[in-house]
């Protein structure tokens, strides 16, 4: 079930590519040209995962589907691509890095994309998406969103995962000297998905009933609680790719909120 659609990105799309225009550094033209793919209705970014997400999940009562999910607690912002729930609580944090480009993943966790000439040095995604899990864990907490069990409050599991494009070459340690199993390409993503959606049905099938599992209605409820914390907020790509004599007068200045918003698409 859809509980809230993706975000209008014209207002997104246009700022960038007025940027586009200015004397930027080549990285931050380049961070500029990869949003851009990533918003752009004709671009291989979110839209494709969240069309896909949307096409094997949005009619099914066993998932609820938030698209663009901003929300904030005690001054601690964040946004979140898609959010995915199953009548189990597991909450699926998907984050859309579904650029066409070769990545690489060091060792040490550093993230590298490579631009056409060279790899840039990039946020890494899967500290971000600790940092939102946090923040999404503390809303669900305080705002008692999650139902209890037998009177006992159940603590949300939460997977978080990147989405790179089907095309992109990822180069990658061993897990075991630095686990990057969550990043994973969208179509990896919604098989994985589908094979769950399956197992619920055969258990249901052979049980008639789950003891651990909420009814559709309930998840609805769950999943629209959440989807009324959102905090709707335009991104100022001008603070966070202009130049750096960029006007800092009081209406430019973002704030606090603003900033930590911006740092989810520093990547």
């Amino acid at each position: 079930m859809l509980i809230k659609e993706r975000d209008s990105k014209a207002a997104a799309i246009e700022q960038l590519r007025a940027l586009q225009s200015l004397n930027l550094s080549p990285k931050k033209k380049f961070l500029i040209e990869r949003e851009l793919k990533n918003l752009s209705p004709g671009g291989e970014g979110g839209k494709n995962a969240s069309h896909l997400i949307n096409f094997y999940c949005a009619d099914s009562r066993n998932w609820a589907v938030i698209h663009d999910l901003k929300i904030e607690n005690n001054g601690l912002a964040t946004q979140i691509d898609h959010l995915l729930i199953n009548q189990f609580l597991d909450i699926y944090l998907v984050e859309s890095k579904n650029y066409p480009y070769s990545l690489k993943i060091t060792a040490a966790g550093e993230f590298l994309v490579f631009d056409g000439r060279q790899y840039q040095s990039v946020e890494s995604p899967l500290e971000e998406n600790t940092k939102r899990i946090q923040v999404l864990r503390k809303v669900l907490i305080e705002n008692k969103i999650i139902p209890k069990r037998m009177g006992i409050s159940r603590r949300p599991l939460i997977k978080p995962y990147v989405l790179v494009s089907p095309n992109s070459n990822v180069l990658r340690p061993p897990v075991s000297i630095y686990d990057t199993s969550s990043v994973i390409g969208v179509d990896f993503l919604i098989r994985k998905f589908l094979q769950q959606v399956e197992r619920i049905k055969r258990i249901y099938l052979r049980l008639k009933r789950l003891p651990n599992a909420i009814k559709p209605d309930t998840l609805a409820d769950v999943a629209g609680k959440l989807a009324s914390m959102n905090k709707p907020g335009q991104i100022d790509y001008q603070q966070l790719f202009g130049p750096d004599d960029v006007d800092k007068t009081p209406n430019a200045r973002r704030s606090d909120k603003d900033a930590a918003i911006c740092c989810d698409y520093a990547i």
